[in-house]
């Protein structure tokens, strides 16, 4: 009975932790994932999209995020008739917005020199079937492309902005090997007769119990390494160095779908940030959603503190909050992440 269910207890091990990889690996802004391909949301209308880094990886496909800087293709195969009559630009951009995987298309047009920071532009052109693009990555970094549709039809411009990483690698499938080397190990050492004492005057039923108890230690510090902690004290940076921000929650711990406020500790280099216009966003990269409400600074405390008033998260994961802040004709975006 013990051999049978210790290689179920290294199954579901399995099945636990590949389902964690994969939810890591979901695409964000503009292209998601449905049934295995990825799609591109050009408004209504969408496409077939992947990207391949020949030199690097052959025939592998990606989504969005890229392995490294080198020689990509990207590929959008229409899955709409407009799109075969539409002239279609395809641009390349630093992300210099400081959103991060909130950028969407208002703050690319808030951006003052777009050409800037522009490292690839390909002018309107109409491909009946399938755009597609060359460009040379010299370095690593965040990007944001975008692909704009001309529909002459409906005399409509349509956008599709998806930001990505260049130089992303991920975890891989070696916290799986690790995991999988080392639950082998204690299941040898179980079964092997090393802790025969463990065993006399026990059930093999509590074996199992230890065997299970074991893994699971295991396995939840590899599913949970690299997070946040929603309620550790900490500070972040803004984008370009600027702003310094902690927060105080008037929820501790915070808990999944109750309103509650943040004390937000703003500085510069460590000098006390008065009189700033803050905005707040957030959401689910790996789901692709912005937060149940609209949170809103409400009150300025003084010696840099703000009140933020109306935060709720409606489901556990990982979260990322946005505070873009304005101060002296300056502004930067922090990027706060959390787990819960």
């Amino acid at each position: 009975m013990t051999m049978i269910r210790t290689p179920i207890i290294l199954l579901t091990t399995l099945v636990l932790l590949t389902g964690h990889l994969q939810q890591q690996a979901c695409a964000h802004g503009g292209v998601v994932e449905e049934d295995d391909l990825c799609v591109i949301k050009v408004n209504y209308l969408r496409g077939h999209f992947k990207i391949f880094q020949p030199r690097r990886t052959g025939h592998e496909d990606y989504c969005e995020d890229l392995p490294s800087a080198t020689e990509t293709v990207f590929i959008m195969e229409y899955l709409h008739e407009s799109l075969a009559d539409a002239a279609v630009d395809f641009r390349i951009i630093h992300d210099v917005t400081g959103k991060g995987r909130f950028a969407r298309w208002e703050d690319v047009a808030e951006i003052e020199d777009l050409q800037g920071a522009t490292v690839f532009y390909r002018e309107p052109s109409i491909d009946p079937d399938v755009l597609s693009v060359v460009h040379e990555f010299t370095e690593e970094g965040e990007y944001i492309g975008i692909v704009t549709a001309n529909v002459d039809g409906e005399h409509q411009i349509y956008r599709a902005v998806f930001p990505f990483e260049v130089g992303f690698t991920g975890y891989g499938y070696w916290p799986l090997f690790i995991v999988l080397l080392l639950a082998i190990q204690v299941q040898y050492f179980i079964m092997s007769g090393r802790f025969a004492h463990w065993r006399d005057g026990r059930k093999p039923r509590d074996r199992n119990i230890r065997a299970s108890s074991l893994l699971l230690v295991l396995t939840v510090p590899m599913m949970w390494s690299g997070k946040s902690s929603a309620d550790a004290a900490g500070e972040w940076v803004s984008a370009r160095g600027i702003y310094e921000v902690s927060f105080e929650s008037s929820l501790v711990p915070i808990e999944i779908n109750r309103i509650h406020s943040w004390t937000l500790h703003v500085t510069a280099h460590g000098q006390a940030v008065t009189d700033a216009v803050l905005s707040v966003v957030g959401g689910m990269p790996a789901h692709d959603h912005g937060l149940p409400t609209r949170p809103r600074v409400t009150e300025e405390l003084g010696d840099g503190d703000y009140r933020l008033e109306g935060m709720r998260f409606h489901m556990r994961g990982d979260w990322e909050v946005a505070i873009t802040i304005e101060a002296d004709g300056k502004t930067d975006t922090v990027l706060v992440l959390l787990s819960l």
